[in-house]
């Protein structure tokens, strides 16, 4: 048996070693923010305009004001860009500026986009005089290199103002779903600082891993692939197949011309739209940030480049590290991986308040990663993080379309870090690990902004009032499955083994 003094050594020698991984990470993060990074890391002195965005249809008129104020350039980069109501609105807003000349480009994931945007999509933008790309277009069967996807979210005006945030293009975002919608947040800002966040636009758009992809073409009936199979009792066979693949090809591409065309559906939601956002846009708190700091990955696809990608993460660590009393973490998904684990578990032996507030199981869109948060929570709610999970019910007083959007599911979409009273983060980084690992991130940093943080903390406090906080693990056992189906239920049990073993990629 070990004797009291041998104890002690071993927890000293734990202590030291826990230590001497923080202090290595520091070390890291030092070494990684000491090198030069061009656009992709920059901090302004110059004043800066800004307005949070917290209501989906807020946000949604915004772009569509700002679409129609270009005078020469307009640069969108999206993770998701849905062929639905949310996309045609602005898709026929930005069509009707390149009709005056403006130029307009979408640079899109191509894997999230894949169904929606497709090639046929993206031909009838081109001949309409929109530029389309397609970051990584490798399919899931490169597994090692599919995986890294473009995340960021950016919205851009004439390289003066843009948009930054948790926001995809698609109804969900915009709160204008009858079944799902997402709670997010985004930040206006105009100023010079948009010019460098242009130019990481630019280097997207010209980065390796994205390409201009061609549509199909048209198939006809003497195609080798037809005549090759089309000799004696295989003839019908092969003309069968030419009229399958011809009847699909005509669909894809009237759903592509359908989906630029205007009909009346569209006028309808269009005029309901206009009788409540302009409201609600001059309800969205604004303010002047005189220290911003922008942040963002380098595109890359395969481990070695990412490696080397990496920017925005350090930035993060850095301020979590240096945080003096308080950090507030509004995040959709909550996975303490690598660097965190180090991160908050000396924050907390320190004495700092850390408030996060996610997902609950009947809230989130991703059931596995909320499987893996309820196992490791416990260890955290121990060492004194406090966690708030989401209702998945409306917001109090949050103004929709219709009652039927009201009594939808909501889940929280922001990515938002409060730093103690008077800094913040808002951009399209996850507390995860595929955000800090694999996708391409960015975010917008305010150090002198007291007025907008204090309005965030309120933002967040609000939703976190709409939700459940979570003390103890019979908390989580109590609230997990609450308003969950049986199908849900089931799929958790499912993954919440493979989800603790590859939480790496989560």
């Amino acid at each position: 048996m070990l004797n009291l003094k041998k104890l002690f050594l071993i927890f000293i020698l734990l202590g030291g070693l826990s230590n001497s991984r923080a202090s290595q990470l520091k070390d890291e993060i030092k070494r990684q923010l000491s090198k030069p990074r061009g656009d992709f890391l920059v901090n302004s002195k110059s004043p800066h305009q800004m307005r949070l965005l917290s209501s989906g249809l807020s946000a949604l008129q915004l772009r569509l004001n700002l679409i129609n104020s270009a005078q020469t350039s307009i640069e969108l980069e999206y993770f998701i860009y849905n062929s639905d109501n949310a996309g045609k609105l602005i898709t026929q807003a930005l069509l009707k500026k390149v009709k005056e000349g403006v130029s307009v480009r979408l640079l899109l994931d191509h894997f999230m986009i894949s169904s929606q945007i497709t090639p046929f999509h993206a031909h009838e933008l081109e001949k309409a005089g929109v530029k389309v790309r397609f970051y990584n277009d490798l399919l899931w069967i490169h597994a090692f290199k599919a995986q890294y996807r473009n995340h960021r979210k950016t919205f851009i005006i004439d390289g003066k103002k843009a948009i930054i945030g948790g926001r995809n293009i698609g109804n969900e975002y915009f709160d204008l779903d009858n079944s799902f919608n997402f709670i997010d947040r985004e930040i206006f800002i105009e100023g010079p600082i948009v010019k460098n966040i242009q130019e990481t636009f630019n280097a997207g758009w010209s980065a390796k891993p994205t390409v201009s992809v061609k549509r199909q073409n048209k198939p006809k009936r003497f195609d080798l692939r037809y005549r090759r199979h089309a000799g004696g009792s295989n003839r019908l066979r092969a003309s069968y197949a030419f009229e399958e693949d011809l009847r699909r090809w005509k669909r894809r591409v009237r759903q592509a011309k359908n989906f630029l065309k205007i009909d009346s559906d569209y006028l309808i939601l269009k005029e309901r739209i206009s009788s409540l956002a302009p409201q609600l846009l001059s309800e969205q708190i604004e303010g002047t940030c005189h220290d911003v700091t922008f942040a963002s990955d380098r595109p890359g696809v395969g481990a070695w480049t990412q490696k080397k990608a990496r920017i925005l993460k350090y930035v993060v660590y850095d301020r979590m590290f240096k945080s003096r009393n308080h950090l507030l973490i509004d995040s959709p998904y909550f996975i303490v991986e690598g660097a965190y684990k180090e991160i908050l578990k000396e924050l907390l032996e320190q004495g700092r308040k850390i408030e996060v507030l996610t997902n609950s199981l009947y809230s989130t869109d991703a059931f596995y990663v909320n499987a893996h948060f309820n196992t490791i929570l416990p260890t955290w709610l121990k060492k004194g993080l406090r966690a708030t999970v989401f209702s998945g019910d409306v917001l109090p007083d949050y103004k929709t379309l219709s009652p039927v959007i009201s009594k939808a599911r909501w889940g929280t979409h922001s990515k938002t870090f409060v730093f103690d009273e008077e800094s913040f983060m808002v951009g399209s980084y996850n507390f995860d690990s595929r955000s800090s690992y694999y996708s391409t991130e960015l975010a917008v940093f305010c150090d002198d902004g007291a007025e907008l943080a204090n309005a965030i903390k309120d933002s967040i406090r609000r939703r976190m009032e709409n939700g459940i906080l979570l003390k103890t693990k019979k908390d989580i056992d109590k609230y997990k499955f609450k308003k969950t189906s049986l199908l849900k239920r089931l799929g958790y049990y499912l993954v919440k083994i493979p989800a603790a073993l590859f939480d790496h990629l989560l």
